[in-house]
């Protein structure tokens, strides 16, 4: 609901960049901590990691999507005892936060169930997990991020350290990896026709 309130103006900003770093400490808390729950069954611990990854690649998603490149911290946590400078992690490029993100989404494809309950039907499925990403390979393959931003954009995304967080070069098998993502989509739809054509 929080997220809903805003639009894309300087509030809407500041939620973000709160909200997702917050999100993404949640979940690395509950990640490291889930199989030691004696509740539950192993197949909701899996479903529950499943969220825990998408909902980490989502976070992650809307911070790349407003500000570019940003910090991808350390999957354990961090320490927020810590002085700041132990604390401010520098920028990944675009590319290893596309990298990352990705990386998270397949995990969640892969402990996510195909589909949901109509009381489960906010939760997240494989499906939603491998679209996110098809959607993320295919910014990633723009011209934008993808070795042709304007010198005035790419000139400006430097780390302190002098690492370029945007592409140099053009790299046309991004394409192709989007292309294929997107038909990993295509199969989970052509999966579950089927299955509702079974069932009809």
């Amino acid at each position: 609901r929080m997220w809903a309130t805003y639009g894309w103006g300087l509030d809407s900003i500041v939620v973000i960049w709160k909200n997702a770093y917050l999100g993404i400490r949640q979940v690395a808390i509950f990640l490291n901590n889930i199989d030691k729950n004696k509740e539950f069954t192993e197949e909701e611990i899996i479903d529950f990691k499943g969220q825990a990854h998408f909902l980490r690649a989502y976070y992650y998603w809307l911070m790349l999507r407003a500000f570019g490149p940003i910090p991808i911290i350390p999957d354990e946590g961090v320490d927020y005892t810590k002085e700041y400078d132990e604390l401010a992690y520098p920028r990944n490029s675009y590319d290893e936060c596309v990298e990352y993100i990705t990386g998270e989404l397949l995990k969640a494809a892969g402990q996510l169930p195909l589909q949901r309950s109509v009381q489960e039907v906010l939760g997240p499925t494989r499906g939603a997990a491998l679209a996110l990403r098809a959607k993320i390979l295919l910014y990633a393959a723009s011209p934008l991020f993808n070795g042709k931003a304007p010198e005035v954009v790419s000139s400006a995304l430097v780390n302190k350290d002098g690492k370029r967080l945007l592409p140099e070069t053009y790299d046309e098998s991004k394409w192709a990896k989007a292309a294929a993502a997107a038909k990993d989509v295509m199969a989970i739809v052509l999966q579950l026709s089927r299955a509702h054509q079974l069932c009809t």
